[in-house]
Formats: structure tokens, sequence, C-alpha cells
């Protein structure tokens, strides 16, 4: 029912809704500054109700109190009221709730509210209120984040310098050495990288170069430009050439926030606010509270493939309503309107790995790119073009509901090698079974970017795997995967395996296979892990291939994270040729040596691997663990033996100049590292022991600690007949302009000293003045000085 209002004469002003708050006070407050900023006509007369304002005319502005189904939203929100008829502007009702976009109504727009199919409201002129009976077609869902994610700082890097290598020696056969190293230096604007080997062996001496390259991420697009030697992109139905040029790539690395593949989003309603617990495949991914009305989970978290997610809502009788409904989710799939995309454009690399300057003298260019049009559809294409050759292909995924995905693609090409490509996939993956299945064939003399370098494509590829868990802790899967080249052999092997999981460190598993194309090409294993707890195992593995018999028993217990000491030991015999093996491993914070003694058909030898990484930042050179993405190089201004910690774990203690590096960082992500305040001197000072850490990729930060020094003392004072001077007396350090008192015992703290230092000390009508000299301890301890005579001020 509406009951009408007074008739009060309208003088227009436009009103947004007001926070959420005191609702009279708030609307007072909101009303005295409309009139006084002339948005309202001062023509109102106070009612009963301190929010009510009365005009004299038929149309006229009011500010409600909001309730909807019945539940206050403690909100204040502005309408226009005729004879009990109520409307408001499209963003005032959009804060209320209502699901404007998808009822069509613009936020300037001026809606009766009589006029929105299946809303009722009731108008309390004597309380100004209004009373909102809306459907849940009408309304706004809840947005919850399942995923919840903390937000992620910037992404930052200091300037400076790493070198992995890896150095290996051995005695088997002749004598051979070989240095391994990544020389990277880093900076805010990007990483330049150069990688190779140096071997020395039966004299001689020769340096590989692999790769060499500068690189800058964006993680605001996310994109990485890079320069030098690259890999171009790829798709499921094309190959990847390395070249010499330019690059310019999505890199969804740059945002671990970003979920890439589309997650279904489960829709809710509850009757009154209530908690709600989402359940996929019986397993508890997240809690919350969501208020009365619909509401609807994003990014549902933990699944991959088919899947049943559960929704329970609790409210606070204790009733409960559970909704299931099923998922499916491929991650090789793009969200609607993400793209991925990768462009390169230079000389086609040659020999890679066996020279370290051979590229193609013909520039060649390359192009990549997926989109997602839709939650089901996922659309992909490729170009390249080089010297007498030009490929372009287009392809797509398409999820059929609930029952996988299925993809295609054709390509083309025209030139030096002429024909077409033609590739069909499909992939289910269920809580039961899984299957992975595609097909490739070429017609013609199809060919690409690498066909030019002799690497033909072949004519046809086939690879199929069925994946079977059944029982308990049991799998079997069948794969078969063929190819056949159009000059050359071919290959059609087909792999079964079974394995069962016997308790929780145990583990059996039984595999043959098959070359159909290739007459007594087969061999069969058998293969038992067992578990002996605090990292130590033993695999035992039997078989046969070709005709031969071999076996292998390995024992083994890396070094744990932390570092320290590892072994491992291994025999064996393939055919008629025995092998023994004995390893000893360290691991250490400045990286991990491993010493072995191999006998090979009765040739024995030994090896050496030292592997490691030298950091060169913030004047301070740093041996390390082998450092493949972010670090950081903590800083306590030279402060020593300082224990410091990430993740809340002690990882080591800073050196004599006051530096600790922490590897194994996660770049573009929220990192903690903190330093233990307890072990600071006594004389020390700093503004914080924890910070969070946001490296870019393969860069270092220095996470700097500022520690400063007190120059300070304990000072016992005395009058001139030895008696502690009262407590409360107030004492003004010359040298620095500090005033502090004096406490129990004629005690008082004095920081900011200097070489000499002169007090002036005024107690009751009394003032007297004191002298001394000071020395910073070299221990770090704050001293005691005194006890001082203070002596009558002149």
């Amino acid at each position: 029912m509406r009951r009408p209002a007074p008739s009060p004469s309208p003088r227009a002003g436009p009103f947004p809704a007001i926070g959420r708050g005191t609702p009279r006070r708030a609307a007072r407050a909101v009303l005295a500054a409309a009139v006084a900023s002339g948005l309202l006509a001062p023509g109102y007369a106070r009612a009963d109700e301190p929010t009510a304002l009365v005009m004299t005319d038929s149309v006229h502005d009011v500010i409600l109190e909001v309730s909807v189904n019945g539940e206050n939203t403690a909100l204040l929100a502005h309408f226009r009221e005729r004879d009990g008829h109520l409307s408001a502007s499209g963003a005032d009702l959009r804060t209320i709730g209502f699901a404007t976009d998808r009822l069509g109504i613009a936020d300037a727009a001026t809606v009766d509210l009589d006029t929105i199919p299946g809303l009722r409201y009731r108008y309390d002129v004597a309380r100004q209120s209004v009373d909102l009976q809306m459907p849940d077609t009408l309304r706004r869902p809840y947005a919850v984040d399942s995923r919840a994610l903390p937000a992620t700082q910037a992404a930052t890097a200091s300037r400076g310098t790493a070198i992995n290598y890896e150095a290996y020696a051995q005695t088997i056969g002749d004598w051979q050495f070989s240095l391994y190293t990544d020389v990277r230096y880093f900076d805010p604007n990007g990483v330049f990288n150069s990688t190779g080997t140096a071997t020395f062996y039966n004299g001689e001496r020769r340096y590989t170069r692999f790769e060499t390259s500068w690189s800058h991420s964006d993680p605001a697009r996310p994109s990485t430009t890079q320069i030098g030697d690259a890999i171009s992109g790829s798709l499921a139905w094309t190959r990847a050439v390395r070249l010499g040029g330019f690059q310019w790539r999505s890199n969804f690395a740059l945002r671990p926030d970003l979920v890439t593949f589309p997650i279904p989003s489960l829709a809710g309603s509850a009757a009154v606010p209530s908690a709600v617990d989402l359940y996929i495949n019986n397993v508890r991914q997240y809690t919350g509270n969501v208020p009365s009305g619909p509401f609807i989970i994003h990014d549902v978290p933990g699944i991959t493939g088919a899947g049943q997610a559960t929704v329970i809502t609790r409210d606070a009788l204790g009733r409960t309503v559970a909704t299931s409904v099923p998922l499916y989710v491929d991650t090789r799939m793009l969200s609607p309107g993400l793209s991925s995309y990768s462009f390169e454009a230079g000389f086609l690399r040659r020999n890679y790995g066996l020279q370290s300057f051979d590229y193609d003298a013909r520039p060649a260019v390359s192009g990549s790119m997926r989109r997602g049009v839709s939650d089901a559809l996922t659309v992909e294409g490729h170009a390249e073009a080089a010297g007498g050759v030009l490929n372009t292909g287009v392809g797509a995924l398409m999820r059929l509901g609930y029952a996988g995905v299925v993809s295609g693609a054709v390509a083309g090409s025209v030139g030096r090698f002429p024909g077409t490509q033609v590739s069909v996939g499909y992939q289910l993956i269920a809580p039961r079974f899984s299957i992975n299945a595609q097909t490739i064939r070429a017609f013609g003399r199809y060919g690409d970017l690498a066909s030019r370098e002799g690497a033909l494509v072949p004519s046809a590829t086939d690879q199929a795997t069925l994946a079977l868990p059944f029982m308990h802790r049991q799998t079997l899967s069948l794969s078969y995967i063929g190819f056949r080249l159009p000059q050359g052999p071919s290959a059609r092997i087909g792999t079964v395996s079974y394995t069962l999981s016997l308790g929780d460190l145990a583990s059996l598993s039984v595999s043959a296979y098959r070359d159909f194309a290739q007459q007594g090409t087969n061999g069969a294993f058998v293969s038992l892990n067992i578990g002996l707890g605090r990292n130590t195992s033993i695999n035992a593995t039997v078989g046969r291939q070709r005709g031969q018999s071999n076996y292998t028993v390995d024992a083994s217990r890396p070094p744990d994270y932390d570092g320290g000491w590892g072994w491992g030991a291994q025999t064996g015999g393939t055919g008629a040729v025995p092998y023994r093996q004995a390893q000893l491993r360290y691991l250490g914070h400045a990286g991990e040596v491993i010493a072995a003694a191999q006998t090979i058909d009765r040739q024995t030898g030994a090896s050496l691997d030292v592997s490691g990484a030298l950091v060169f930042m913030d004047s301070s050179l740093q041996l390390s663990r082998r450092i493949d993405d972010g670090f950081a190089l903590v800083s306590t201004d030279g402060v020593a033996g300082i224990p410091v910690l990430h993740e809340n774990r002690v990882i080591g203690t800073t050196d004599r100049a006051g530096h600790l590096l922490v590897p194994d960082l996660n770049a573009y992500q929220n990192n903690q590292v903190a330093i233990d305040s307890m072990k600071l001197p006594a004389d020390a000072r700093i503004a914080r022991t924890s910070m969070t850490v946001v490296p870019q990729a393969q860069s270092g930060v220095v996470a700097h600690f500022g520690v400063s020094r007190y120059r300070a003392a304990s000072v016992i004072l005395r009058d001139a007949a030895g008696r502690p001077l009262p407590a409360g007396a107030r004492v003004h350090h010359a040298e620095s302009g500090a005033d502090t008192i004096v406490g129990y015992d004629g005690l008082t703290f004095i920081d900011g000293l200097k070489e000499d230092n002169h007090l002036v000390i005024d107690y009751g009508t009394q003032r007297c003045v004191a002298e001394f000299a000071f020395t910073t301890p070299g221990n770090g301890t704050l001293p005691t000085v005194g006890p001082l005579t203070c002596r009558a001020a002149p």
C-alpha cells in the first residue's frame, strides 16, 4: 500500500544516494548543505520526523531511508515524489542495488518506480522511508571473488650483475673440463643476458655462445619486448624456430593474479544474510558471507577439466540450502576479450649449440595470435614468411559443453614448399578418465620456416592418450604416437602403463611399448619406488628392450633446501655392460658441489660438478646458489650477524658488510622479507623490520633495512652534596638542543651526544650545569656515564 505524501512545491535538485551511517543525522547534514548551496529552495518546513522536509507543491525531492524486502540497508537515497508515487535516477537505482545494466536503465535517466515490472514499494511519509519489494531478477548480484588474492605491489629492479655458472670435470676416458656461464645485467629498464659454454678437451679450447638478448617487460599490458636471440611463438599445430632479431610477445607470467582461461561463475540467492561455502569435487575451496538477495561467485578455483561445484548457504538459524552444478574448465582457452600474441622479425639461427654466429642472411618474419571470443570459443592464427616461403593458417578451440574441447586448424604454404596442412584434436578431462587426441596431416610439399633448414614437416603426426584412474590409487593409461616423414622413416609406437600406489611412501609401475612400424622394436619395464622417510628413497627398475635386458637400482637422499649433505648410489647394467656410481653432494648458501665416482664397462673415473652464482649489487660481491628468477639483497647498513627471514623462515644472517642474498623469490609476486630485530645491537634503531619485495623477472632488488646508531648514554647526576638530583628535574642538552627529565636515582637518558657535552638542569628554583666527554663504545652497548656532579650555574 502506498501512502500519499504532503503536497509541497517543487524545487528540483539532483541528490546522489549518500553513504551508510546514522541515517537521520546524515540526511540532516546533506539537506542543510543542499539548501546552503542553492540546490533546494529555503521554503521547507520541518515535519515531525527529523528527515522530513515539506514543500508547497505536488512534486518535490525527498531523501528516504531504503529497505529492500523488509531488510534495512542503512542507505539514504534521493527520490522524487508526486502524489505518493516515487521516481529516481538510474544512478540512484544502481546504488540501491537494481541491475540497471540488465534492465537497460541509463544513469542519467529518471524512472518512475511504478513502471518497473515486478517491483512493489511502500512509501512511509511519517518515517521518510521506502520499502522496496524486489525479486532477484531486478537485483544486482552481490559479487564474491573466491580467489581473494592480495594486491601485488609494482615490480622493481635494482642495478646489478648476476653470473650463474656450472663447472664440470671428469676423468672417465679422456680428461674433459667444461664451464657453462649465464651472464646477466639488470636494471629498472630491462635485462641483458648471454649464455654459453667453454670446453677444454684433448688439448682443444672452444667457446660456444648459446643466446644473447636484451628484454624489457611491461606488466600493464602484459608484454615483453626482446632484442637479440629468441624463440618464435608457436601454436599446437605450428613449429617454433630460433632467430636473431626482434620479438614482441604477450607474457601472462607478469600478472600472476590474472586468470587467462574462462572460469565459470556460480550464482545463488540467500533469503537472509548467510554464510556460503563452495566445494569443488567435494573439496572446500572458499568460505565467506553474503547479504540477502542474489549473489555470484567469480573465479571458481581448484578445477581443471570436468567437475562438480556445490554452493552451500547457511543462515543464522542453521538452515542450509545446497546447489550443485557441473563445470568444465580448459586452461588452453582464453577468457572472452583476452588476446595472446607473439611477433618476430630477424634472421633464422642455424647450428644452434654448435656454432656461435651462424644466421641465415635472408630476413624472416613470424606471428601468432590467439583471442577468446566467448567462454566456449577461442580462435587463433599464425603467419610466417622468409625468402621463398610463405605460410599462413587459422584455427580454433571450441568447448562442447561438459563433453570436452575440440580443436581444429588449417594452414597453407606457397613458394618453395606449396601444400596444405589440416589438424584436428579433442580433449576431455573427467574425474574417472581423460582423453587427449590430435592428428595432423600435411599434403603436397607443405613447409614452414624450419623446412628451409632441412627439417621437413612430417606428412602425418598422430598422438592419443587415454588415462583411466580406477579403483583405489590405481591408474591405467594407453597412448599412441605416430609420425611419418615425407622422405624418411616412420614410427607407430603404442604404450600401456599401470601405476599402483602402495600407501604414501611406495608405488609400483608396469609399462610396455611397441613400435608397429619396425619389427622387433618393443620393450617392457617394471619399476618399484619406496620412500624411507627423511627424504630418502630407493628405486628399482627391471626391463627388456630390443632383445636386451637391463636393470637399475638407485638409492638417494638429496640435500634439504636449507642446505647440507646428500648422497646417491646406483648400480645397473644394459646387456653385458655393467655400471656403478656413487655420489656425494653438498648444498650450501654459496652453491652446490657434486662429487661422483663411476665404473662403466670396467673403466673407472671420477667427476666433479660445482654450480652456483656470483652477484654484484650495492657495491658488494655475493656468492649464491644458482639464480633463475627474482632475488633480493638484504642490507642492514653494515650491521653483521642479523638473522634474515623469508616468509617467516630464517634463511641466514648478514655478513660482515651487513648483506645477505635471498634467492628463489617469485617475480611479479609479493615476497615477505624480514629481519630479527632482537639480534640488533643495543645502540641500533630501525624504522621497520619487514617489507614486501616484488622483483622483476631475472632481476634483483636491494631490500634496505636502514639501521642507524644511537649516540646515547645513561647519565647519573648528583648535586654538590652527592645526592641524586630529584626526579622530574628538566635537563637541556646544549649540543643537540634536546630536552629530557631526570628519573629516579638521578638517572637520565640523553641521545645525540657529541665528543664534548654540556647539560643545564633546572629543578625547583635551582639551576646547575654539568659537562662530560663521550666516545661511542665499539661493542654496540649503551654506556652509563657518571655519577656527574651538577655545579651551580654562574
